[in-house]
C-alpha cells in the first residue's frame, strides 16, 4: 500500500524510496501500527457490544409470543377463585406483562442452540468484518494483523463488560471459542479495506 510522508503528509506509492513532494523518506513510525492495535481494539469493543446486544434483541423479537399463547398462560396461572380471562384486554397490566415474559422464555427454550447462535452472532460477525474494513481502509500502510490483534483485545473487553457489568449469560468460554474466528473476520475485513484503499489510491493517481 502507499505510505504517508510524515514530513508533509503526502501519500506516496509503496515503490517510492522518498516523498514525491518534499524528498523526505520518513514513513509511518513503528508505533503507528501499535496505535492501530489499540485503536482497532476500541472499534472492535464498540462493535462487539453493539452486535451482541443487537443479536439479543433479534432473539427476543423472534420469540415474541402470540396473543393466544399469552392468554392461555394467563388462564393457566390464575388462581382458582379468579374468573377465566376471555381476552388480553381484560387482564391486569402486571399479569399481562408477566405472562408475556413467561411465554417468551418458553419460546426461546424451544429454539435450537444452532438457531439461537445464528441469530445472536450474525450481527457481531458482520460488524467485525465491517470494522476490519474500516481500520484497513483508513490506516496507512499494510495493516492486516493489527486489526486482528485489536479484535482479540476488543473481544476480551466486550466479554468482560458482559460478565462483570451487564451480568449477561456470556462467559469467558465465549472468548476462548471466539478468538480465532474473530481474528479471522477482522483480518478478512482489513484485507478488504486494503483493497478498497489501494483502488482509491490508484484512482487518485497514486500507484504502487
Amino acid at each position: 500500500m502507499a505510505w504517508t510522508c510524515y514530513s508533509c503528509g503526502i501519500k506516496n506509492p509503496k515503490t517510492a524510496d522518498v516523498c514525491q513532494k518534499c524528498g523526505g523518506s520518513v514513513a509511518a513510525p513503528a508505533n503507528f501500527y501499535i496505535q492501530w492495535i489499540f485503536g482497532g481494539a476500541v472499534f472492535f469493543l464498540i462493535f462487539y457490544i453493539t452486535g451482541t446486544f443487537a443479536g439479543g434483541v433479534l432473539i427476543e423479537s423472534v420469540a415474541v409470543p402470540e396473543n393466544s399463547a399469552v392468554l392461555a398462560e394467563i388462564n393457566a396461572a390464575r388462581k382458582a377463585d379468579v374468573p377465566e380471562y376471555k381476552s388480553l384486554e381484560t387482564a391486569e397490566p402486571e399479569v399481562l406483562t408477566a405472562a408475556k415474559a413467561v411465554v417468551t422464555e418458553k419460546n426461546k427454550a424451544k429454539m435450537s442452540g444452532l438457531f439461537k447462535g445464528v441469530l445472536y452472532w450474525c450481527f457481531p460477525v458482520v460488524l467485525f468484518v465491517l470494522c476490519g474494513i474500516i481500520v484497513g481502509f483508513i490506516s496507512d500502510g499494510k495493516t492486516i494483523l493489527e486489526p486482528g490483534i485489536g479484535s482479540i483485545l476488543g473481544q476480551a473487553g466486550g466479554v468482560a463488560l458482559h460478565v462483570y457489568v451487564f451480568d449477561s449469560d456470556l462467559t469467558w468460554m465465549v472468548m476462548a471459542i471466539g478468538v480465532v474466528p474473530g481474528f479471522g473476520l477482522a483480518a478478512l475485513g482489513a484485507w478488504l479495506g486494503e483493497i478498497i484503499q489501494d483502488r482509491r489510491e490508484r484512482a487518485g493517481g497514486i500507484t504502487a
